[in-house]
């Protein structure tokens, strides 16, 4: 199995090479530091919600609410930065409200024995709907300048966004490798009955997977909300199945047991490229949503191969 895992996430850099080479011979504007940078600020978003949405898929869940989260939690935190909060402030009370949406999933999975899918969905709904409220579906301008720096600045060569992005990567892996709720969360997903035998208290663990995926979709709200200086309803449609898609392309099994945060990384720096290299050589958007569906799918059956191949063996 880890050897399988080292071959997917190695093909997984090599299909990311080739991807660059191609778009490079297709457009001489590909291959520039600039547009590299595009891609990692394009990216950045996609990877924060990936690293909470792998946490989610290693239990063998989903989260499909992640999307409404994050333009919630940006709206919470525009209107209290418009009402003379401070930047710190606000950040911080938009990124508690997507932990505490994420709380609210976790205790319907865990407290009520509901299906996650049926959850997320329905919480999916009411968070966008609410966003629409509260702002009568107009979006919020005239955000301070310093909230700015998180979506367009730069720590010497490097995008803030990327370098958040990238920090949040390093905390999961740390998280899933390195602490005991890193093993429980596998252990959940893998075998709930065995895990419950062995002590582990699944519905805190299951409600601590959602928090989590709540506060990592609130913090790429932060990003988004600092890139345009623009909250919105709208913001974040559609987010549910790149996410997903860049998880179980890295690796995570979408039947739980199994996580890769390293992968996910990949998963969603290839869709950031594939969606960048696309637009620049002219390819109308809804080719990216085909490839990524067609990705999906793809991935899906590889890692139901590797499970049946496992078990096998």
């Amino acid at each position: 199995m880890k050897r399988f895992e080292r071959l997917q996430r190695l093909g997984l850099f090599i299909f990311l090479v080739a991807m660059c080479l191609f778009f490079s011979f297709m457009s001489p504007y590909f291959a520039t530091w600039e547009n590299f940078t595009n891609i990692l600020v394009q990216s950045a978003v996609l990877i924060i919600v990936g690293a909470g949405v792998t946490l989610v898929i290693a239990t063998a869940g989903i989260d499909l609410s992640i999307g409404s989260i994050l333009a919630l939690s940006s709206i919470i935190m525009a209107a209290a930065l418009k009402a003379g909060a401070g930047l710190f402030a606000g950040v911080a009370l938009g990124i508690l409200s997507g932990a505490v949406m994420g709380l609210v999933n976790g205790l319907g999975v865990a407290g009520l024995g509901i299906s996650p899918f049926i959850v997320t969905l329905g919480a999916a709904g009411i968070y966008r709907a609410l966003a629409l409220i509260f702002t009568d579906a107009r979006p919020i301008y005239g955000l301070p300048l310093d909230l700015r720096f998180w979506g367009t600045g730069s720590l010497g060569p490097f995008p803030v966004s990327a370098v958040i992005a990238f920090a949040v990567v390093l905390a999961a892996s740390l998280l899933i490798a390195w602490t005991r709720f890193g093993v429980n969360l596998r252990a959940v997903g893998d075998n709930p009955q065995g895990a419950f035998r062995m002590g582990v208290p699944i519905r805190r663990v299951l409600v601590w997977v959602y928090v989590l995926s709540g506060a990592a979709a609130a913090l790429a709200g932060v990003v988004v909300t600092a890139r345009l200086n623009t909250a919105e309803a709208i913001a974040g449609l559609g987010m549910e199945l790149e996410a997903i898609a860049a998880v179980v392309m890295g690796g995570t099994s979408f039947f739980g047991g199994e996580a890769s945060i390293s992968g996910t990384l990949l998963g969603a720096l290839i869709i950031g490229t594939l969606a960048n290299g696309l637009t620049i050589i002219n390819v109308p958007s809804y080719y990216q949503q085909l490839v990524i569906g067609i990705v999906f799918i793809l991935a899906v059956l590889a890692d139901r191969i590797k499970r049946r191949e496992s078990n096998i063996i």
